[in-house]
């Protein structure tokens, strides 16, 4: 990006601070539009049509990409996710900070983990704003680091932008002025150390000339420096490695290597679509049958006849077909070739991000999760704890800034995930195959929840085994306990020679 290469330019000199801009930023930008769902060289075409003349066109878009992250954020961290301190009373304390209105931890974080799934990096960064403990939740193409070793960063400068118009002196000309702050965040030697800037330039791409901070923020202090042993910013990127710009100490998404496939799956998507669209069934009709006749009525007036609607657009009007019957024409639709394509795609997808094959299906209306739990011998479950040690890592910093800017005791804490979406399938066929055996659980509710029948199919299932079970008695030839017992008409009879 050239305003970040220009900012990267510009704190070089003035303040012989090294920016780690490189590639990755670019990515960003084309990660940032597939998380959109709108990739302006792809999503946007030109077609030629048969008479010669080109025409735009926007291809449709499952939009993957915001699944994939959204998904990968649901398994990494729900609302029963647990936060602890030793005790409950400091426990309640910190949730009081962070599920204030302002920060909005429960509803906030799933988000800024998705994000920082799709953008490769997010950056979470605390401090006072009157009075007040406040979490800012900055996605990662608001943020350089400028000091770091190996991937642990320990300086950045997050990035501010806005615009006001202003007319220029002396003219009624109005002219568009970008404002640029920038906040230095820097952790070294037991110091946190935080700093403010602000520039002005006429020029969107570039940082433009630095202006006297207190004077457009005056309530902000301008420099500050705290002892402390918990640096106030922490960084979250998915437990990748960077192969695209392997000199940067930043992250990627999630599915930086998976964009080919998110063109696969589109394409074939638009295809389906359009296949609704242009094999929908017409009638070809003379040209001339469209044309109003003019009947005379019974008052000697004419009237103008449509036999056919105009508004209708399944009939086709052409040339040739004079006293000719219309002519139905009903293409056959390739729905089901559409839709097993589309899987396929999913299915290298989901296994390409970790989540494994079948995790999606396709089924003509929309993509459906597969599963609504995942194996602890699974391809997903392996993945989500590889990720999960970044987010636990980020959270318990975040936990400690919080309590030491507080004054909280943070030296007992306890992340405990949230494992109810986790569980081993054959282990629990195994445990309710015994509560059958033990009388504990109906053979039905069985069938129902492992083989997936509903209650009509189990019922006949079971009237079926019985049907077919024979036992060993029967087989050659001796009377069951069924067979011996008395039928009711002999227990009629009994009864009757007790009342004579």
């Amino acid at each position: 990006m050239e305003l970040y290469n220009n900012i990267s330019s510009v704190l070089s000199k003035k303040n012989n601070v090294n920016l780690a801009v490189g590639d990755i930023y670019d990515y960003m930008q084309i990660w940032k539009e597939w998380y959109a769902g709108d990739v302006a060289d792809f999503h946007h075409y030109t077609a030629r049509l048969a008479n010669g003349t080109t025409t735009k066109l926007e291809r449709l878009t499952m939009n993957m990409a915001k699944k994939l992250c959204e998904d990968m954020a649901k398994l990494l961290w729900t609302e029963k996710t647990q936060i602890k301190l030793k005790t409950n009373e400091n426990s309640k304390k910190l949730w009081a900070i962070l599920d204030n209105k302002v920060n909005n931890f429960t509803t906030n974080f799933p988000i800024f983990i998705e994000q920082a799934l799709a953008l490769g990096n997010g950056a979470l960064i605390e401090y006072k704003d009157n009075g007040q403990t406040t979490i800012d939740y900055v996605t990662g193409d608001l943020f350089i680091p400028y000091k770091y070793t190996n991937s642990y960063i320990y300086g950045l400068v997050t990035v501010s932008r806005y615009s006001e118009t202003e007319k220029t002196e002396g003219s009624e000309k109005e002219q568009t002025l970008y404002y640029t702050h920038l906040t230095y965040h820097e952790y070294e030697d037991g110091k946190y150390i935080r700093k403010h800037e602000l520039y002005r330039s006429t020029n969107e791409k570039e940082l433009g000339n630095e202006l006297e901070f207190n004077t457009y923020y005056p309530d902000i202090e301008e420099s500050s420096k705290i002892e402390t042993d918990v640096p106030y910013f922490q960084i979250l990127k998915p437990n990748l490695a960077n192969n695209l710009d392997m000199a940067s100490p930043l992250g990627i998404s999630l599915f930086a290597n998976s964009i080919d496939r998110f063109k696969a799956i589109d394409m074939k998507y638009d295809s389906f679509m359009q296949e609704f669209k242009l094999g929908k069934k017409r009638i070809l009709v003379d040209n001339t049958t469209l044309k109003a006749k003019a009947i005379p009525n019974e008052k000697g007036n004419i009237d103008y006849v449509q036999y056919f609607d105009t508004e209708d657009q399944v009939y086709v009007a052409v040339e040739g077909m004079e006293k000719q019957p219309a002519k139905e024409i009903d293409f056959k639709l390739r729905t089901q070739e559409h839709i097993d394509a589309i899987n396929g795609e999913l299915n290298w997808l989901s296994d390409n991000v970790g989540l494994g094959e079948g995790w999606y299906q396709f089924d003509g209306q929309g993509v459906k999760t597969a599963t609504e739990v995942i194996s602890e011998n699974s391809k997903a479950f392996r993945t989500r704890t590889h990720h999960l040690i970044n987010v636990n890592d980020v959270v318990y910093d975040l936990v400690r800034a919080i309590c030491h800017i507080e004054g909280i005791d943070a030296t007992d804490i306890t992340i405990t995930p949230d494992d109810s979406i986790i569980v081993d399938k054959n282990a629990e066929r195994t445990l309710d195959l015994m509560e059958v055996q033990q009388g504990l659980r109906s053979k039905k509710s069985y069938l129902m929840k492992h083989e997936g029948l509903s209650e009509k199919q189990a019922e006949k299932e079971l009237d079926e085994i019985n049907d077919e079970k024979m036992t060993n008695q029967e087989v050659f030839g001796f009377p069951t306990e069924e067979n011996l017992k008395p039928s009711k008409k002999e227990d009629e009879e009994k009864e009757e020679k007790k009342e004579e």
